[in-house]
């Protein structure tokens, strides 16, 4: 009897070629989740069982965490992995491909308008540059939670607005969340760098950028104030020099595109120095 799955995949490959990476849902990877997820659930059961026919009448925060929280966390990761079996991401030169289950969706990277993240926290973006210091990709490393793979993920809007979440279940979800980073932002920064270059404000979410700064709830932020910008516990975090609480705080995953915001602060932030050291020079001369 043939596997509707492997049919899927073979027909995929064989109409659209070999894909340059794919990623699934590894058998290894989905057992030592589901043991996971199971030990967690027995726990539950039997600290419940011992608890409420032996236990003690109290019932405080550590209760809460063993009796509720703990099987409840077991229940989640089992519910995650059930969804996503026989998940499988294929990513061609013109898109990316979902195979779950029978069903396919394409996404093609010129049809891509958004993206959006849940991630813990991140490390610092990372740029690469052409040979006239032109920025050519950014992306923001992710950190692949081991058991809370539901507070991770990537998901993907199309233009007609129709969208697919990813996330950690798949093995190698790091590579593919740098890889699906690196080819939208190569067709979302060039009209991104045209509309700023140009004076026109960007919005994402209620942080509107403009060649001056920042501006968010009534507050403005020129760049040459603008300080670290980092992801931690799921938040954005923007600094304002020689301040130690942030100037604002946001949730990464109301954000569209944070690899654009990172790459549009970034510049920012660096075109603003290269234009005081210009205006510095400048001066020195005339003095």
């Amino acid at each position: 009897m043939s596997d509707p799955e492997n049919d899927h995949l073979s027909r995929s490959v064989m109409e659209l070629g070999e894909p340059e990476s794919l990623y699934r849902v590894q058998p290894a990877r989905l057992l030592a989740k589901l043991g996971i997820g199971l030990s967690l659930l027995l726990f539950g059961v039997i600290a419940n069982y011992w608890w409420w026919i032996h236990g003690p009448a109290t019932f405080g925060h550590l209760e809460l965490m063993l009796l509720i929280v703990v099987p409840l966390m077991g229940v989640t990761l089992l519910w995650h992995m059930y969804r996503h079996r026989g998940l499988h991401v294929l990513i061609y030169p013109a898109g990316l491909l979902r195979l779950i289950r029978g069903e396919v969706d394409s996404f093609p990277w010129g049809d891509i308008v958004m993206i959006h993240f849940r991630v813990p926290h991140a490390a610092e973006a990372e740029f690469r540059r052409d040979a006239s210091g032109n920025l050519t990709a950014c992306w923001m490393p992710v950190v692949v939670p081991w058991f809370k793979i539901w507070d991770a993920g990537i998901t993907i809007t199309r233009t007609d607005g129709t969208s697919i979440s990813l996330g950690p279940v798949l093995s190698n979800y790091d590579a593919l969340a740098e890889d699906v980073q690196r080819r939208t932002f190569a067709r979302l920064w060039p009209s991104i760098a045209e509309h700023f270059q140009a004076g026109r404000p960007l919005l994402f979410d209620d942080l509107e950028i403009s060649t001056i700064g920042l501006t968010t709830e009534n507050k403005f932020l020129p760049w040459g104030r603008l300080g670290e910008v980092t992801v931690s516990q799921g938040k954005l975090s923007i600094k304002q020099k020689e301040k130690w609480l942030p100037w604002r705080l946001k949730d990464i995953s109301t954000l569209p595109n944070p690899h654009v915001l990172y790459a549009l602060l970034s510049e920012a932030k660096r075109g603003y120095a290269s234009a005081t050291e210009v205006t510095s020079a400048e001066e020195k001369e005339e003095g």
